[in-house]
């Protein structure tokens, strides 16, 4: 049988999240677990990163939000992959995790709209991620993504 710990070990690879983190967390049953996470890892890291830079404001302050970010997924893995969207449910840790390290111009974005609403402008428009890589991130479909965005961008517009 896999140890738990694996995951973190798997991980170290990427360099994303270290084993040491994620030793306190056992995670992975499995040697599917473990695959997903690194993959997930390997997909998602560079707009976690990008993301998280964006809204700390700090390329320093917003990768070490990011590595926080995915040790908070790490050990809620199981349900992310019981999820009907991981990548959704992924962001959502990810953005409630953000919440409270935000620079000020997107916690002033943050205050007027909803918090996934939020999340689409920085992504469009601080971070400059078209819509299917935004809403592939936010586990969500291009056309969702982009009714999020009219939505958000609509109500900006409203409280301006």
């Amino acid at each position: 049988m896999l140890k738990r710990h694996v995951l973190g070990e798997v991980c170290t690879g990427t360099e994303l999240v270290p084993s040491s983190a994620l030793a306190a967390h056992p995670l992975a049953e499995s040697v599917s677990e473990v695959l997903t996470f690194t993959a997930f890892c390997h997909d998602h890291w560079p707009v976690y990163q990008r993301f998280t830079c964006a809204i700390a404001g700090s390329p320093h302050q917003g990768s070490d939000l990011a590595r926080t970010a995915l040790r908070v997924v790490a050990a809620n893995w199981p349900m992310v992959l019981g999820s009907a969207s991981p990548s959704a449910a992924a962001w959502d840790l990810l953005s409630r995790q953000c919440t409270v390290t935000r620079a000020e111009s997107a916690s002033r974005a943050h205050t007027m709209l909803d918090r996934l609403e939020a999340d689409a402008l920085v992504l469009r428009h601080k971070v400059g991620l078209t819509a299917r890589r935004a809403g592939h991130a936010m586990g969500l479909p291009e056309a969702d993504f982009e009714l999020l965005h009219s939505r958000a961008v609509r109500n900006l517009n409203f409280w301006a």
